[in-house]
Formats: C-alpha cells, sequence, structure tokens
C-alpha cells in the first residue's frame, strides 16, 4: 500500500486529505494550526500538529518513510513560501523520493524544483480529487470525472507486465469497468474481444469510482 504525507491543511491540503480518504493509502497529514489537525482528523487518523521545516518533527510524526510527500502549503505570503521551501529540503534530507510542492506562481515553481521539489501541481488549475488519484496508483496517466459516480482512468500498463488477451481479463465480470480504448506505439485503437494488453500500453478505463481502483494494480 502506497504511503502519502501531506504537509499543509489550508484548504487545498484538507481537500487532499479528504480525496486521500477515501483511497487505499496510508495516509499522515501534519500543520502548526491546531484547528486545521482537528478539521484533517474528521477524515484521518494520523494527523499531527508538527512543524514541517523540522527534521524532528518530520520523524517524530512518522513521514520519514513516506513514499510521497505533498507540501501543500499556500503561498499567499513570503514566509508561506519560504516554509514551503525548508519542507521541500527538509523532505529531500529525509530520502523521500517523491515529493510533489504546491505553487502558486511559475516562479514559485521553478524554485520549489530548484530545491528537491520531483512534481509542482497548481491548485487553480487541478483539482485535488484529480491529483490524489494520480499520486495513489503510480500509473495513472491522467483522471477525468464523467458524471457523478463515473469516472475515466488512462493508464499506463507496466513494462513488466505479462501480456494478456483482453478476454482473459474479463475486466466486465471481474471488475466492472470497461476497456474503451488502447493507444500503442502512438496509435489509439478501440480494443476488440481478440486483443492483447502489452507491456507499455496505455488504455482509457471507464467504470464507477469505487470500481476502477480494484483493477489498477493488475497493471502496475
Amino acid at each position: 500500500m502506497k504511503s502519502i504525507a501531506i504537509i499543509g491543511l489550508s484548504r487545498f491540503g484538507l481537500s487532499l486529505v479528504e480525496a486521500f480518504s477515501k483511497l487505499d493509502v496510508e495516509l499522515v497529514a501534519i500543520d502548526m494550526d491546531e484547528e486545521q489537525v482537528r478539521k484533517a482528523g474528521d477524515f484521518i487518523q494520523n494527523v499531527f500538529i508538527a512543524d514541517s521545516t523540522s527534521i524532528e518533527s518530520l520523524r517524530a510524526a512518522g513521514i520519514a518513510n513516506v513514499d510521497h510527500a505533498i507540501v501543500a502549503i499556500g503561498q499567499n505570503e513570503r514566509i508561506n513560501l519560504t516554509t514551503s521551501i525548508i519542507s521541500v529540503i527538509k523532505l529531500k534530507e529525509l530520502g523521500i523520493k517523491e515529493i510533489t510542492a504546491r505553487a502558486d506562481e511559475e516562479d514559485y515553481a521553478e524554485v520549489l524544483t530548484l530545491v528537491g521539489a520531483t512534481n509542482i501541481v497548481m491548485p487553480l488549475d487541478i483539482a485535488a480529487e484529480r491529483i490524489a488519484n494520480k499520486i495513489a496508483a503510480g500509473n495513472v496517466l491522467d483522471y477525468f470525472n464523467v458524471r457523478r459516480d463515473y469516472d475515466v482512468y488512462e493508464v499506463k500498463i507496466s513494462d513488466d507486465f505479462e501480456p494478456l488477451p483482453i478476454i482473459k481479463l474479463d475486466s466486465r465480470t471481474r471488475y466492472k469497468i470497461n476497456i474503451l480504448l488502447i493507444e500503442r506505439n502512438k496509435v489509439l485503437y478501440v480494443p476488440t474481444k481478440d486483443t492483447i494488453l502489452e507491456p507499455g500500453d496505455e488504455i482509457f478505463v471507464f467504470g464507477k469510482k469505487q470500481d476502477i481502483p480494484k483493477v489498477l494494480s493488475v497493471f502496475n
């Protein structure tokens, strides 16, 4: 199970907590604001008052060994940008390989990348739920909500995947999802019952929100 840490519980951070709480991940979150921590506690248990600029505080909160850390601190004030920068540096020092950082401006994105952020998100452009789904399942390239509980996921099949006839996957019966399209070697086509899924294929999966995550691990 993938482990995720969320640093900063402003409106954006809380939205991420809520979105991740619906997914199959281990989640921990921190903030210095007691009220924001209380709000996050409505969704998850592992939420703490902690200073993200302190390695000792990060370790105490159990963040040192997570797979992916998200610095979700807003940058409406310069002090918050400084906090974001230092947080990314400390997370990198802890050896966390995947660090996603919120950037409210292009210039901030460049600085955060320079100090160690591996991914940048600009929450004015991307919904928290979309970010959560892409990070929780590492093979998800993109995600779209179609209507209410129905989603489309663009998924990349891993390079060590064993070729599998689509009919043997039995996706409709076993997982209650449909594979709508396959992109292979930059060619897009509609699969048939004779199609064989191959390593590196990019597939478009349609189904209910609660059903799609069940099949993602097959392609990882």
